[in-house]
């Protein structure tokens, strides 16, 4: 009996282990702050973003810090720029600019380019082709340089057929804008002769709105 009872004496009270418990729990939980505080941040930040993300917790994050990309302009602002300037030119009635599926296309009547049956550029257009140069060097879009006449046909030794000139007249244009800086990789040409006309023609008026050149701008993909 005396042996049972400094047994039991020699016990701890049950309160005194859970309290123990809870103090180890406690510091523990303190130890793993200060450590946790006094880790790097930038090195601790993605091992918790990839924790998080195969626990499937959402989170808002800092945007990641890209390059650049090369700033594309809406071809309704560069149609805007060549319009303002034929406006102030007052070449309206000669050059239309129009926003088409694909792009914009640039239709310049023949009489301000060439004369009759030739190819070789007028210097009055220089200005306007100058201020068309000057807006596509810096836009990455491709450019097609096309040549139009009408179905008057032509044989002289320098232009055989209609081809011949139309084609003649597509490259001068593209090699003025070529040589004021536009890049030769950008620039395409095609001479359609009388195959694509916009009037028929049947009278001297809508020949005449025949014979001309487009300069198609392809709408650039982002």
């Amino acid at each position: 009996m005396k042996k049972r009872e400094e047994e039991e004496e020699s016990k701890d009270p049950v309160w005194l282990t859970t309290f123990g418990d809870a103090m180890s729990l406690m510091l523990t939980f303190f130890v793993m702050l200060f450590a946790a505080t006094s880790l790097n941040k930038s090195k601790i930040e993605p091992a918790l973003g990839s924790l998080r993300g195969a626990l499937g917790i959402m989170q808002k994050t800092k945007p990641a810090i890209v390059s650049t990309p090369l700033v594309v302009e809406p071809t309704q602002k560069i149609a805007q720029q060549i319009s303002q300037f034929v406006i102030s030119k007052g070449l309206t009635g000669k050059v239309k600019v129009k926003l088409v599926r694909g792009g914009i296309r640039v239709s310049l009547a023949s009489p301000i380019l060439f004369e009759l049956g030739k190819a070789e550029l007028k210097q009055e257009i220089f200005p306007l082709l100058d201020e068309i140069a000057i807006i596509l060097k810096k836009l990455p879009n491709e450019i097609v340089v096309e040549g139009h006449t009408d179905n008057l046909p032509i044989h002289t030794k320098r232009f055989p057929s209609n081809w011949e000139l139309s084609a003649a007249r597509a490259i001068n244009v593209a090699k003025y804008l070529i040589k004021k800086g536009v890049s030769p990789s950008r620039v395409g040409v095609v001479g359609y002769a009388d195959s694509r006309p916009i009037y028929p023609n049947d009278t001297p008026e809508h020949r005449a709105s025949n014979r001309r050149v487009e300069i198609f701008i392809r709408e650039k993909n982002v």
